[in-house]
């Protein structure tokens, strides 16, 4: 039987990861019902585990599944976690930036490799479309750009006496550098994010704070360059991140227990100082 973590789904909402020893005790115990969704790296779609071949051994009745017969497989989504490819990496996109309430409740508790992946991906035609653009500004405009710059001392002193060529370059090299370094920054903004959300009771993890942040920001990079565009591009991109948080961390949870709390800590203090609030 296969060490790969399972991923257990119950109308929708995700039960967590389990091994396939835990889950085989879970239906005997009646933790699990066969027509609970399951599913692991590297299958096609979500299935129920009364037709799993390693849990039919479970001596658990699945006529109940007829009840999950009316309703249709969940698929893990973004797309990119079916398995990467263009028509996936378009679908991820759209998923993301049209449905991200369905997109990041079925998105599973993975690993950090696809995000990664799909940001890389993402970011190629970002860094090649701003090289692009930028390359023909300086080489069409350059010395009218840097003629100023250099008069008003606003550039480095290294700078002075470099041609408009060699800052097409250094343009050129600093936008790849870049785009190497967008995983690791994504990682870094995760960790900070996942510490500000620790207030709030996020009921996840740091790496699904980074999986949903990543493919959040990630499917609107490739419109960051295109004039008219990136202006609609960067408050989706906030709305779908602050979407893609809250249904990761069941931050709603978090934020009505919070409000609780200070409403009672408010509300006590009221009466101790003779006040009365409804």
């Amino acid at each position: 039987m296969g060490r790969m973590q399972i991923h257990v789904a119950r109308n929708a909402a995700q039960l967590g990861v389990f091994s396939a020893e835990e889950i085989q005790a879970g239906l005997q115990a009646g933790r699990f019902s066969p027509t609970d969704l399951a599913w692991r790296e590297g299958m096609a779609g979500w299935t129920p585990l009364g037709e799993w071949a390693e849990f039919r051994a479970s001596n658990v009745p699945i006529s109940s599944s007829n009840q999950f017969s009316a309703e249709a497989p969940v698929q893990p989504m973004p797309a990119w976690e079916r398995g990467p490819s263009l028509a996936h990496f378009f679908q991820t996109i759209r998923d993301v930036a049209l449905n991200p309430v369905r997109t990041f409740d079925a998105l599973p508790i993975g690993g950090f490799a696809k995000p990664i992946t799909f940001t890389y991906w993402a970011s190629l035609p970002a860094v090649l479309f701003g090289t692009l653009i930028y390359g023909l500004l300086f080489s069409l405009m350059g010395d009218e750009i840097l003629r100023p710059l250099k008069a008003a001392g606003n550039m480095p002193a290294f700078l002075n006496d470099v041609s408009t060529g060699a800052v097409i370059i250094l343009i050129g090299v600093g936008l790849g550098l870049l785009f190497l370094l967008i995983p690791l920054s994504s990682m870094v903004g995760a960790a900070l994010t996942h510490l500000l959300l620790l207030p709030w009771g996020p009921q996840g993890t740091y790496r699904q704070t980074y999986r949903a942040t990543s493919y959040a920001q990630a499917a609107f990079f490739p419109f960051i360059f295109i004039p008219c565009l990136n202006y609609v591009a960067g408050p989706w991109q906030v709305v779908a991140i602050v979407i893609g948080l809250s249904r990761v961390h069941s931050l709603a949870i978090g934020l009505l227990r919070w409000f609780r709390l200070r409403f009672h800590l408010v509300s006590n203090r009221a009466q101790a100082a003779g006040l009365h609030i409804f």
